[in-house]
């Protein structure tokens, strides 16, 4: 009988060790997506507004997300609903990360044409 009852101890413990391992990750999966969320929403607002000046601080908050999203990847806590959020937002954050790339490139470009009429004028 004593054995018995340490057996369903044991499938009991073991099996509330699965539970909060798998509610860890989901916890994991819904924080990772909110942050993800918030960086796309500052990246939205950083493209709106031109503000190149942002471009290097997403980048490194990029880096952290594409960290803690590899920690998350072989998870199998993720639903179709978070799959379909996380394209969603990519793909958000893919056009506002765009748009202020082109807006750098063209900011560089007509720098470099002032630069150049600077020179001109120099006769240089």
């Amino acid at each position: 009988m004593k054995k018995r009852i340490i057996a369903v101890l044991v499938v009991l413990c073991a099996i509330s060790c699965t539970m909060f391992a798998a509610s860890k990750k989901r916890t994991s999966i819904d924080d990772f997506l909110k942050e993800y969320e918030t960086f796309v929403v500052k990246a939205e607002k950083a493209a709106k507004t031109n503000k190149i000046s942002d471009l290097t601080k997403l980048s490194l908050e990029s880096a952290k997300l594409a960290e803690k999203c590899e920690a998350l990847e072989d998870s199998d806590e993720w639903t179709i609903a978070d799959t379909k959020k996380y394209l969603d937002l990519s793909t958000r954050c893919t056009n506002a990360i765009s748009k202020l790339s082109s807006s750098a490139t063209s900011a560089t470009s007509s720098a470099l044409d002032d630069y150049d009429a600077l020179m001109q004028a120099y006769g240089l």
